[in-house]
């Protein structure tokens, strides 16, 4: 089950992936509520304080859904807040039926020899073969009737050590564990349709470009973690748009219609009931980001410091 929410949360977001040494476990500070004008003016949080009129508080905060132990930071103050709401409200609410969703990540009809040239099926093989431990009989069998993008999100979870954590399953642990209604914004089968929308070529060229650049994309992948830990997110969307073109190119299928689509939801459920809501960082940020789509719904929408003090530049 783990590694199916790995896949469901990572494939959507493979891309993001962080040397000043990461503070851990700081202590909250009972004033770290205060908004910071600096937290603010440079996107140096993710963490968001979101209020309007005759509405109760929520927060957003942006995640990364998996991350290596030494750079995750789940504080006390986080885990107060999350406690404290009424609704947690994420991408896919709750753990979906494994059954389910195997069933959507298959192909309906021909194998994974469609998407691929007979050189680049050669690459992907050899690549299994050498880099993950899978021989090329065994290949077939595991990936031979699945969508290819399944084989994207295991060579992205390569990136990752084996004890690699999610902020994803710590918020639903806290939602199980205090009875918090948890609030999905899209549903499996619409995440997984969304990568139906890359022709088979572009998926292709996406695989292969991830394999030839598996080294490259390793380090900056750990950079990205570095970065995320210490809360830089002025540096963070910038290095999410530089390694990952090939994404990118499909930012309004992945991210800008996706967050627009959320708006309505996210105000019916932040009416009347404190929530934290907690999605992927790059769904904040930018000029279709849910901090300026929320503000142009009315409400404010403030930098909070997550640990205390804020992780220095």
């Amino acid at each position: 089950m783990k590694h199916l929410i790995t896949f469901l949360v990572l494939s959507l977001f493979y891309f993001l992936s962080c040397s000043t040494d990461v503070q851990k476990n700081q202590v909250p500070n009972e004033n770290s509520e205060e908004i910071d004008p600096e937290l603010l003016q440079n996107e140096k949080s993710l963490l968001w304080k979101i209020s309007g009129e005759n509405m109760p508080t929520s927060y957003m905060y942006g995640t990364m859904h998996m991350i290596d132990p030494e750079y995750y930071n789940f504080t006390d103050n986080m885990r107060n807040k999350i406690g404290a709401s009424e609704a947690i409200i994420m991408e896919v609410g709750g753990m979906p039926n494994p059954l389910e969703a195997m069933a959507m990540m298959s192909l309906d009809s021909g194998d994974v020899r469609d998407y691929f040239t007979p050189d680049q099926m050669k690459t992907v093989v050899e690549f299994f073969d050498k880099k993950m431990d899978t021989d090329p009989k065994s290949f077939y069998q595991l990936y031979g009737n699945m969508k290819p993008f399944f084989i994207m999100q295991s060579i992205s979870q390569k990136h990752f050590s084996d004890d690699a954590q999610s902020y994803d399953m710590e918020i639903m642990s806290i939602a199980a564990q205090k009875d918090i209604p948890l609030v999905g914004l899209e549903t499996v089968t619409e995440q997984l349709s969304f990568f139906d929308e890359i022709p088979k070529e572009d998926m292709a060229a996406m695989i292969i470009s991830s394999i030839e650049n598996f080294d490259k994309e390793d380090k900056e992948m750990k950079k990205m973690m570095k970065i995320y830990a210490s809360e830089k997110v002025n540096k963070l969307i910038p290095l999410i748009n530089k390694q990952s073109p090939e994404f990118m190119e499909y930012e309004d299928v992945f991210l800008t219609n996706r967050n627009k689509n959320w708006i309505p939801k996210l105000m019916t459920e932040m009416k009347d009931k404190k929530c934290f809501m907690a999605v992927g960082a790059a769904h904040l940020f930018g000029d279709n980001g849910l901090i300026e789509l929320l503000q142009s719904e009315g409400l404010q929408v403030e930098a909070v410091a997550t640990t205390w003090p804020p992780s220095e530049d």
